[in-house]
């Protein structure tokens, strides 16, 4: 795994040919014999991973196998069922998860569904660097820089003046991409993320994602097609009906197998 700033001290003085210890990537969101309830139904069970800087976790399965369930558990949305433990980089059990969400960028339908609709996209972009659902208070000159520099990044510049409730789900869509940008975050989590955008769009979201992952940032994309994996993939879940009928180390990228069957 890829090494975190944060994670690494001042490299030790080599006194012996001893070989030097291998330094360990700093954990962000470590799961431990989860499981996750939903309106009385158990969706998710017992699964057991830990997130670090530097992974890209891509999480797969049919639908209704849980994937939406887990990214959601992992941003607090919803509640670990007792005998199991989550522990998120910054957060202190029983406390609020305001820090650990702000250093959280965050794409999901149901995210995307329960924003107002009267905001424009550039003030659903900066409620998004504040952390809120709506906007309380004017938008500071910062913040509306910041915001417009995400919009551009994603395609969406052109639709900062416009109300949510006016856009097509592909454009909101590349709003809500920028929302979870905004604040730069250490954790990107991805649900089913190209629902609704055309190829062009795509294509440059997915180049994006693929730079995020290459950096030291930790992402997890819940991917229903396989040629949405990211280039720079390094762990895949694998769920059925909410258990891991695999869980760790790329197995093999969707892309080099296709390449092999030429």
């Amino acid at each position: 795994a890829r090494q975190h700033p944060a994670a690494l001290s001042a490299a030790p003085r080599i006194t012996s040919p001893r070989p030097a210890r291998v330094q360990r990537a700093l954990e962000l969101i470590a799961l431990r014999g989860a499981s996750v309830w939903r309106e009385g139904a158990l969706v998710l069970r017992w699964l057991t991973l830990t997130i670090s800087a530097g992974d890209c976790w891509v999480v797969h399965g049919a639908i209704g196998s849980g994937k939406s369930t887990l990214l959601a558990a992992l941003h607090g949305d919803h509640g670990v069922a007792a005998g199991g433990t989550i522990r998120r980089i910054g957060h202190v059990t029983g406390a609020a998860l305001d820090e650990f969400q702000r250093r959280t960028g965050y794409v999901a339908p149901e995210l995307q569904a329960a924003l107002p609709r009267q905001l424009s996209a550039l003030e659903a972009v900066v409620a998004g660097g504040r952390g809120a659902f709506g906007l309380d208070g004017a938008v500071r000159s910062g913040e509306r820089r910041s915001a417009l520099r995400a919009l551009h990044q994603v395609g969406a510049l052109p639709l900062a003046s416009r109300r949510l409730g006016e856009l097509s789900y592909g454009q909101a869509r590349r709003v809500l991409f920028a929302r979870a940008l905004v604040r730069r975050p250490d954790i990107l989590l991805l649900d089913e993320p190209y629902v609704g955008l055309d190829a062009r769009h795509r294509t440059r979201l997915g180049a994006l994602v693929n730079r995020i992952a290459g950096g030291n940032h930790a992402v997890v994309i819940a991917c229903h097609h396989r040629d949405e994996w990211p280039r720079c993939a390094t762990h895949e879940l694998e769920l059925v009906r909410g258990r891991a009928r695999y869980c760790g180390p790329l197995r093999e990228h969707p892309a080099a197998a296709g390449a092999r069957r030429q």
